[in-house]
């Protein structure tokens, strides 16, 4: 299965749709930077935090082609990456030179994190966990390699408008996808740009809070998504006024298509459990 998720994501590297500019050139790099904060993702710089955590060594998990973890080091961070596909720590690396930035990016699973524990202020991961065999494997190994009272930034896709009506109803019911091929493919089919994911995941409130036990959690909805914050498959945006009026209603906390977990490791909860667990 890693062979398959290695094979999809490195002929699809995330974001690079964005930008039909030379792929590596400044101009790509900027457009899909650009792109990413102020059409597809605006409230991601707010929740990434990349201004606060100067002098702090950062993670990022699944580096795509590392327009966050940019963000981070022009900050001041002290930046590390990892991603199974070899073309994005490869297109990483040519994002940080062309900036004069340093980074340190590693080829590697997120199940299995090739760092000693408790080396990490921050772990941050967009969008990844979600479409990985073990998740709850990766968010264990994300605890251990945690400073005490670490923080952890997840987005996981989240059941809402998109993810159940879009993808299930359209995509799923009236398409025949759902009833033929089960609940997994029209998501699995439909969720991603390129389609054809090998496996996407979405979550309730409930499984998050099950998946991040170990941790102190604040969770948030987000993103109104297609149709809202950009015109997908180049059909036309819901007018200003209405995109306007929903956020201003907080439709997004109820409807929204991203979790935004902020997760602190809080090492005295995993102690109390394992009392109650020796307990006889």
């Amino acid at each position: 299965m890693v062979d398959k998720f290695n094979k999809y994501w490195s002929e699809n590297p995330p974001q690079t749709w964005y930008s039909d500019k030379k792929p590596l050139s400044n101009e790509w790099f900027n457009e899909i930077a650009y792109l990413r904060y102020n059409r597809y993702y605006e409230y991601l710089p707010s929740v990434a935090e990349f201004d606060s955590h100067y002098g702090e060594n950062i993670l990022e998990i699944g580096i795509g082609i590392g327009t966050d973890l940019v963000e981070y080091a022009k900050n001041g961070s002290i930046v590390y990456g990892i991603d199974f596909a070899k073309n994005a720590v490869k297109t990483t690396k040519a994002n940080f030179k062309r900036l004069g930035l340093q980074s340190n990016l590693v080829v590697a699973n997120a199940e299995n994190l090739p760092y000693e524990t408790g080396v990490f202020d921050l772990i941050f991961c967009f969008g990844v966990l979600h479409h990985i065999s073990d998740t709850e494997k990766a968010i264990q190994e994300i605890y251990r390699v945690l400073k005490p009272d670490g923080k952890a930034i997840i987005m996981l896709y989240a059941i809402g408008w998109k993810h159940i009506f879009k993808r299930l109803f359209i995509s799923g019911i009236l398409r025949g996808d759902l009833f033929r091929l089960g609940y997994q493919r029209p998501i699995n089919k439909n969720t991603e740009p390129q389609g054809n994911s090998p496996l996407t995941k979405v979550y309730t409130k409930r499984a998050i809070k099950r998946l991040f036990k170990d941790f102190d959690v604040e969770i948030t909805r987000h993103r109104l998504g297609e149709y809202f914050d950009y015109a997908p498959y180049n059909t036309k945006k819901f007018p200003d006024i209405i995109v306007k009026i929903m956020y201003a209603l907080k439709v997004e906390r109820i409807l929204g298509e991203n979790w935004i977990i902020k997760a602190t490791k809080n090492k005295k909860k995993k102690m109390s459990v394992f009392k109650t667990l020796l307990k006889p």
